[in-house]
């Protein structure tokens, strides 16, 4: 490998391209390669980002990685600014093309860095090429079989294929960023803005890439082995999209890993919190004791369960019964709502309907409050209860659904009167 001197502008430059052939077809690596002098016998570090990254969403950690090691960012097809098409490929087919890409340029070993849906990527290549592996830091991973985050997945796809950007692009950010922490993580509005408009203009061919890199997680059906090298996983403490819960499971199932929490932080982890996400992965990446970082918190992932931490409080209108609309019927169904949050609701039908199923995907729920009404899907029921998923559709009137849950005085705490039921009784 021939690595050049780093600079914002070479990040910038125009990438070099490695031809690779499988399964008697040829694609694309394109890739940027950079080091010291003094660095470039160690092993190298190469970045694998997730949706909506380019080379330049990793130039803080570059500068940081370049004072101790080799860096490598690759966009394999239809990944980063790759516009190759590559619809035919799997997940595990991505594992194979890394490891051909590694002997194309002589890289006998490397230190891999995967974002998001990079991570998915880069663990299926350390379980199978372990001896190429030297260290894995993951970061936002999950196993992908969570029923709310396929219901996302799915949903996102339909918005795509019907042009829908508007509607799109406010599902990927308020999937992305966790808006009832907005306060902890200190999202900007100009932040959520710009990701949002960096979304709604994606190109015909990014869209594309969009849906084949969807489909495919959605085809995955899971891990056959976890890598042996030493791994870190990281996640945002606020991360509703990859649940630290599912990082902390898939990092119990490594045979040598650190589990870390990155504070004040959701799924954007490496972005809200630059200074800490990065000090994180390189103390890892050389080597050296990761624990005391300011900005993060190391957990032994077998001791760590927070499979039932609630990441939204749930509240419960006290202004009562409530519309759900079905607009593909036109019918409408009187309800009571036991709990809502930003993320989802538990409702009570007033009469029995059994039509009212997962494959209902056009229902809305009117609030008055708020003058908006807001798409559910159906995630399971109970006779006459439903637990319903929120999807947002637009952003303002996302930003309305937080202020009412913020500030209603129409709304009691639902988890507490969970834990306080003589209160409730009282």
């Amino acid at each position: 490998m021939q690595f050049s001197s780093f600079s914002v502008a070479a990040l910038k430059a125009a990438p070099s391209v490695q031809t690779l052939s499988y399964g008697q077809q040829s694609y694309k690596v394109e890739f940027q390669a950079f080091s010291l002098p003094a660095n470039r016998h160690k092993t190298p570090v190469v970045f694998l980002g997730g949706a909506f990254q380019s080379f330049t969403s990793f130039r803080s950690e570059v500068e940081q990685v370049l004072t101790t090691h080799p860096v490598i960012l690759a966009d394999f097809p239809s990944q980063g600014s790759n516009d190759q098409l590559a619809p035919e490929l799997t997940l595990q087919d991505y594992a194979h093309l890394i490891a051909r890409f590694c002997e194309a340029r002589q890289l006998h070993k490397v230190t891999m860095l995967g974002i998001s849906y990079g991570s998915a990527m880069a663990t299926l290549f350390a379980y199978a090429y372990p001896e190429k592996i030297e260290r894995l830091l993951l970061s936002g991973i999950t196993c992908f079989r969570r029923e709310s985050l396929i219901t996302l997945l799915e949903d996102s796809l339909t918005l795509l294929a019907a042009g829908d950007m508007k509607a799109f692009a406010t599902t990927a950010v308020c999937n992305l960023i966790n808006h009832s922490r907005l306060n902890e993580t200190d999202v900007s509005p100009t932040y959520r803005r710009l990701l949002y408009r960096q979304i709604a203009r994606l190109n015909d061919n990014e869209r594309q890439r969009y849906q084949q890199n969807t489909r495919r997680l959605l085809d995955f059906s899971g891990f056959d082995g976890f890598p042996q090298c030493p791994t870190l996983i990281a996640t945002g403490e606020y991360d509703n999209f990859t649940l630290p819960s599912e990082n902390a499971a898939v990092a119990r199932q490594c045979h040598n890993a650190t589990f870390a929490i990155i504070s004040a932080a959701d799924h954007l982890a490496q972005f809200e919190r630059k200074q800490a996400a990065t000090a994180l992965f390189h103390r890892f990446m050389c080597g050296d004791d990761v624990r005391a970082i300011p900005g993060t918190r190391v957990f032994d992932p077998e001791a760590f369960d927070y499979a039932e931490q609630r990441l939204q409080s749930r509240q419960r209108p006290l202004a009562q019964p409530y519309t759900l609309v079905n607009k593909d019927s036109g019918q409408e169904h009187t309800v009571r709502i036991n709990n809502i949050n930003f993320a989802g609701c538990e409702l009570t039908l007033a009469h029995m309907d059994l039509s009212l199923s997962e494959s209902c995907d056009n229902l809305w729920l009117s609030l008055p409050e708020t003058g908006c009404s807001y798409h559910l899907r159906i995630l399971g029921r109970d006779k006459k209860r439903l637990r319903c998923l929120i999807i947002q559709r637009d952003l303002k009137q996302a930003d309305t659904l937080l202020r009412y849950l913020d500030g209603s005085l129409l709304l009691v705490n639902h988890d507490q009167q969970q834990q306080n039921p003589q209160q409730r009784m009282a």
